[in-house]
């Protein structure tokens, strides 16, 4: 006989069962933590109306942004919170002198950031990279001492092979790995036939940002040289590409990732719908 107390039991069974099920689908979840967005990919957008377009990034899923800090800070601070959103990221201009960086690290501290990124592509010999390394410490100290994390990200000049070596492998073997970290953009670490996981199983923990986009399976490219503008798009939506997200999401803990922001430096549809195609795919994603 179906009782109050049978059925009360019944239902309480189907409701543990549920948040069971619950627990685990969330478990194997690529990425369970807040989607950012990289506001380049938005830019003409957001250079028209930043207010409205991060409104409209919120909608479409995003809770965290990065950005280049061209709004006072005070402008930008006011649009992030009506738009619900938080930005622990800043990608700066590349420091020229220390004096400089000071500059451009007091200015991300009324933003807020925990983050401050450069990166610029050049095309430098060994010699020139290891100069780099030591003023990327100094530039790791002075972000620390304001309670700030430095990070670089690379294109694809980075990893080209000078002495047997790279520019890659160069920063994170001179540079002390408390003062500098990496921003690694799956995109162009796979463009210039570099295998993420190759320097998440060397450096683990120094990967705390990711840039993720997709490229496009049928679109050739020079691991050497920008894509070329007359060319096909190589900028893809996540999971609309060559990469294996599955893959690499099963060892962001290797890496030591704390954020993820989607970008597409160029896109073939528009930004707004292509920035919700990588949003839908990335919260759908699952390890199993």
């Amino acid at each position: 006989m179906l009782t109050r107390r049978n059925l009360l039991k019944t239902l309480g069974g189907a409701a543990a069962l549920a948040t069971h099920s619950q627990i685990w689908a969330a478990a194997h979840l690529a990425w369970e933590k807040p989607i950012g967005l990289e506001i380049y990919t938005v830019r003409d957008l957001f250079a028209k109306d930043p207010a409205g377009t991060l409104k409209q990034v919120a909608a479409a899923g995003y809770k965290e942004v990065e950005f280049n800090p061209d709004i006072k800070p005070s402008l930008m601070n006011s649009y992030l919170r009506d738009a619900g959103l938080s930005a622990p990221s800043s990608y700066v201009d590349h420091p020229k002198t220390i004096d400089n960086w000071k500059k451009t690290v007091d200015l991300a501290k009324d933003y807020g950031v925990h983050y401050v990124v450069v990166g610029d592509n050049p095309r430098l010999d060994a010699d020139a990279w290891k100069r780099r390394a030591e003023l990327y410490n100094q530039c790791g100290k002075v972000a620390q001492d304001a309670g700030m994390q430095f990070c670089y990200h690379a294109h694809y000049n980075e990893y080209a092979r000078v002495d047997k070596t790279s520019g890659y492998d160069i920063m994170l073997s001179r540079c002390d790995a408390k003062l500098l970290n990496m921003e690694m953009d799956v995109f162009w670490a796979t463009y210039a036939g570099v295998d993420p996981l190759h320097y998440w199983k060397l450096h683990p923990g120094r990967f705390p940002l990711l840039h993720v986009k997709d490229l496009y399976k049928n679109v050739a490219v020079n691991p050497h040289e920008d894509p070329p503008a007359s060319g096909p798009n190589p900028f893809a939506p996540v999971g609309q590409g060559r990469i294996d997200w599955r893959l690499l999401f099963a060892h962001v803990g290797l890496a030591g990732t704390k954020h993820i922001f989607v970008e597409q430096d160029i896109c073939n549809m528009p930004p707004l719908e292509a920035i919700k195609t990588s949003f839908d795919y990335l919260k759908k994603l699952r390890l199993n």
